[in-house]
Formats: C-alpha cells, structure tokens, sequence
C-alpha cells in the first residue's frame, strides 16, 4: 500500500481479500454469519464507492441511497455497521503497516466511524407460531422412528423453550448443558457480540433434550449433530443450511404454513411478553443489547395497551364546575 493509498484510505483492487482474511481474524466478529453478512455488505459499499477515497461523505450518501431504494432502516444500519467497522480496520493496518501518516489515517477513519444510524422502524418480518403448529411439527418429528427424529424434536422443543438464534442452536456444545434438578436444567448460550447468557429448560423441552441424548450419546462435542441418510449419529456439527432443510421438511410434512428458525424467537419473546413478563426480563433472556430490540416482539394488541393505561389512578374528585364551562363540555 503506498502512502498516497494510505492518505486516502483509498485500498487496491484486491482490498477485499484483505479485509475478508480480516474479519475472519477479528475477535469482535466471532459469528460465522456475522463474518458472511460483513463481507456481503462490504461488497456492496464497494461497489457503490466505485473506488472513489472513503470519506464519511461517501458513507452518508451510501444510506442516503439505501434509503432512496427503500431499504429497511435495520437493513441500512447493519450495513452501515460494516462500513464503521472496514474504516476502522483500514486505520489499524496503516498503523500496523507503520505509515508515516498513520495519525492522519486514524483521524479520518474516525469520522467515517461516526456516521450516525438511519432513525425509522419498519413491522417485523415473519410470524408468530400458534401452539397447535407447533404441536403438528412435533408429531411430524415423533413420526419418525430414526434418530433424527428425537434430535429434530430436541431442535424444535429448544427453538420454542428458549427463543434460541439458529446460529446458537447450531453452536451448541453438550459441556453447555447444566442439569440443575430433576427434569430441568441450563443451557449457556453463546450470542452476538460473544455475549454470554442463560436458557433455562423444563417440562418437555428438557424431556426431549434428554431422548436426544440417549440416543446421540456421551461423547464430547456439538449438541446437536448431522446424522446419515443410514440412520448414523456422526460427530459433525449441523450447520446453518442443515437447520434450515430440517425447518423446510418438517413443517412440509406437518403442513404449516412457511416458517423461519427466527418466526420461533419472534414467538418465544410473544408468549413471554404476553403472560406478564416485564421487557427487561425478556430482553435478557433474548440477549439483546437494546430494549427498543425487545419491544419490536411485542404482539398485544393497542387494547392491551389502553387496559395497562386505565389501571393508573389520578386522586382527583371533580368539583362543581361553572354552568358556562358545563355547556362546553
């Protein structure tokens, strides 16, 4: 990189490759998915860029056409996000390439790094499941006498219970789980941000966690594992796709209408919010960083919101108002 590239914050060709070998090294970005999703969205800024300098002006005209084009406001700013973060890293191998203008580099990365997020919301994707559908998914799991069935059930029962990401379902080991009594338990649950957090499992989820493991066994390793078309437990992790066909062929064959491995956390946040718990609670048993995140799960009705409303008391008793302000009224 020569120091006019650098000045300019103005990378190669080949850039990409650079950054993509950089965020798989990125301890902040420990999500495969994540890692996918920066590259996808660094492509695309790219793109638009044109191989003009970064600049915070080219990254505000980038939302600036994101939004022109309709794009979600989530969708703009998770792009965004990358952007700050390709800024940022840019900066860093200046520094690490020991640039002479390296304080100059910094600086102008740092106003990129301040792009502020589109403000707006859009309605949620996807869907709330009913009981009865989930119901039908596991009677299309039990149906199934191999040993994908009970790890499908196991799968779902989780998806339901907990409100897990497919990413932590997937990333599941069998050291997370922590019998805490009869029939129940924890799980610790790995998310976002390399965020550490608790499940907790009882009844019938924790009952179909524990069919699965006697059928998938002691040995250390991935909680859930891909299993051959001979009916064999392997050691191999599921990956995000493997979810994804299982989610397609049981809700095929339990006939539901189309569903995502999110539509179950979409309903986990529902069901909780809509038996009393308070957002906090639920926020965290999400693991999400933002309360607003929480509250965009929030199905209740305005009804529901009116009635919250009319159990605050005003200690106030009307007074004998003036004939003149009667007739107003």
């Amino acid at each position: 990189m020569t120091a006019k590239q650098i000045t300019t914050i103005q990378p190669k060709v080949n850039q990409l490759e650079v950054i993509a070998r950089a965020i798989v090294t990125d301890p902040r970005l420990p999500s495969k998915h994540t890692q996918r999703q920066y590259l996808a969205d660094l492509r695309d800024f790219e793109n638009f860029r044109a191989g003009r300098p970064l600049t915070k002006t080219i990254a505000e005209n980038y939302a600036a056409q994101l939004q022109e084009q309709g794009k979600a406001p989530a969708t703009i700013n998770q792009k965004l996000a990358a952007v700050r973060w390709y800024a940022r890293k840019l900066s860093d191998l200046a520094i690490d390439q020991d640039a002479r203008n390296a304080q100059q580099i910094a600086q102008k990365a740092a106003r990129v790094a301040t792009v502020q997020d589109v403000k707006g919301e859009r309605p949620q994707r996807g869907r709330h499941l009913a009981a009865g559908e989930l119901a039908a998914i596991l009677k299309a799991c039990e149906n199934d006498p191999t040993p994908a069935g009970r790890r499908d059930t196991a799968l779902f029962a989780l998806a339901w219970a907990c409100g897990l990401r497919r990413d932590e379902l997937a990333g599941l080991t069998l050291a997370d789980l922590k019998p805490t009594g009869e029939g129940e338990g924890d799980l610790i649950i790995r998310g976002k941000g390399n965020k550490t957090r608790s499940a907790y499992l009882y009844n019938g989820a924790y009952l179909a966690l524990a069919d699965w493991l006697a059928a998938r066994g002691p040995a250390a390793g991935p909680l859930f594992v891909t299993i051959t078309k001979a009916g064999t437990i392997t050691g191999a992790k599921l990956s995000g796709e493997a979810l994804r066909k299982i989610l397609n062929k049981r809700s095929s064959q339990a006939g539901t209408e189309a569903l995502t491995w999110h539509d179950f956390r979409r309903t986990f946040a529902g069901n909780l919010l809509d038996a009393g718990s308070d957002l906090a609670t639920v926020q965290k048993l999400m693991g999400h960083s933002s309360p607003t995140t929480t509250s965009s799960y929030d199905r209740r009705p305005e009804s529901t919101r009116r009635q919250a409303v009319k159990t605050l008391f005003v200690p106030y008793k009307v007074r004998k108002a003036p004939l003149d302000a009667v007739e107003h009224l």
